[in-house]
């Protein structure tokens, strides 16, 4: 970063990646209000009442995908600052618990992380007092070219593609990171092995013959910490008691999206209709699992029809993986590698990727119910 050669900097420990040195934009920001309101704001959600350790924030991950944006450049010669600016800046509109119940917000506001990622950095909507467009335009930069960057809109670009990508900064720090706070090490990802073997070949990032087997190990990661961690049954329990509970809660109000984790429990758990499975989740009284099966669509159809004689907020009726999670959009199994002097998407030539491919469409249906309800249910679902 050449900021960091100005004579005010700081040094931020990172457990991951070690000393990171900032200075001049990249301070500026992360002393911003919006970028100091990360650090309550934790990566996984509730998964910390599975996984102990998993307490790190969306702070600590977006000073690593800035490191990550800094390393790559040295390594396929580009050397332009606006990457690592916009992927310091890549997860500045998380809300509350980050995905955890975005799908909620969305529901409620019509907007999720990105929207308000973009809006931030732009001064836009209810974020009219943020500071960023202010600091970009100080250093000489376009908040909404940056805001395109950050939040992958902008797919033309290499610098786009680096941060939100078939490859990316932003998954090479989380799974990283989230393996080693997690505790499971299924997630270490080899990344300068990775840096070391791709290059720009026509406006986009691409593999060498030899990053195969690396990239390989990499797609082989992210799918064990999505089914390992991201989609641990109990994780999504107490996520979706989260989401329930916003729906009762009678507080909505825009105004939720710039809460953090700690003031978004305040509110809901002083909310008459929300408090008491708040109090559950705090106290991790979480639902229990009463049934599973494979999924079918008629399957889940004759569940929900069953637990309808109860009122929805006591019982959760899950299909993990979730039917949004298909294969090559979210496994990210389209990255392009040179094989025998042509180009090809990874899984037209690795069995590996497409055995993971295969496995990732096997779905469960997983039901889970409060304990006031607990044994009626589990007779009911099961005749």
């Amino acid at each position: 970063m050449s900021s960091i050669d100005d004579k005010m900097y700081k040094i931020i420990q990172d457990p991951l990646n070690g000393p990171v040195k900032v200075s001049g934009i990249f301070l500026d920001i992360i002393n911003s209000i919006y970028f100091q309101r990360l650090r309550y704001i934790k990566q996984l959600g509730l998964c910390n009442l599975v996984f102990p350790g998993a307490n790190h924030t969306r702070f600590e991950h977006s000073i690593g995908t800035m490191f990550l944006a800094s390393e790559i450049k040295n390594y396929i010669g580009i050397n332009d600052e606006r990457l690592e600016i916009a992927a310091l800046l890549h997860d500045i509109g998380h809300t509350p618990f980050s995905h955890s119940i975005e799908d909620k917000f969305f529901e409620n506001f019509g907007l999720i992380h990105e929207d308000l990622t973009s809006n931030i950095i732009t001064g836009k909507g209810i974020y009219g007092d943020s500071v960023i467009p202010e600091i970009l335009n100080k250093y000489g930069y376009n908040p909404e070219e940056i805001a395109d960057l950050a939040t992958g809109r902008n797919k033309k670009t290499v610098l786009s593609k680096i941060i939100s990508g078939s490859l990316d900064v932003d998954e090479l720090d989380y799974l990283r990171r989230d393996s080693f706070y997690c505790g499971v090490n299924l997630g270490n990802i080899d990344y300068k092995r990775i840096f070391n073997t791709i290059k720009i070949s026509e406006n986009d990032i691409v593999g060498e013959e030899k990053s195969i087997p690396t990239i390989e190990s990499a797609i082989i990661g992210r799918v064990l910490m999505y089914s390992s961690v991201y989609f641990h049954k109990t994780c999504r329990i107490a996520q979706k008691m989260l989401g329930i509970a916003y729906e009762l809660y009678n507080g909505k109000d825009k105004n939720d999206l710039r809460m953090n984790d700690y003031e978004f429990i305040y509110a809901l758990e002083n909310d008459k209709k929300s408090s008491e499975i708040i109090k559950k989740i705090k106290s991790r009284n979480l639902y229990k699992i009463i049934y599973r099966s494979s999924y079918s669509e008629d399957a889940l159809n004759n569940i929900r029809e069953k637990m309808s004689v109860f009122d929805s907020d006591l019982y959760i009726i899950d299909v993990n993986p979730p039917l949004y999670f298909n294969e090559k959009s979210r496994l990210k199994t389209d990255f392009t590698v040179y094989y025998k002097d042509k180009k090809y998407e990874i899984n037209k030539i690795s069995y590996i990727v497409n055995a993971l491919n295969e496995n990732i469409k096997r779905r469960d249906i997983i039901v889970s119910a409060d304990e006031s309800i607990l044994t009626k249910a589990a007779s009911i679902i099961k005749t």
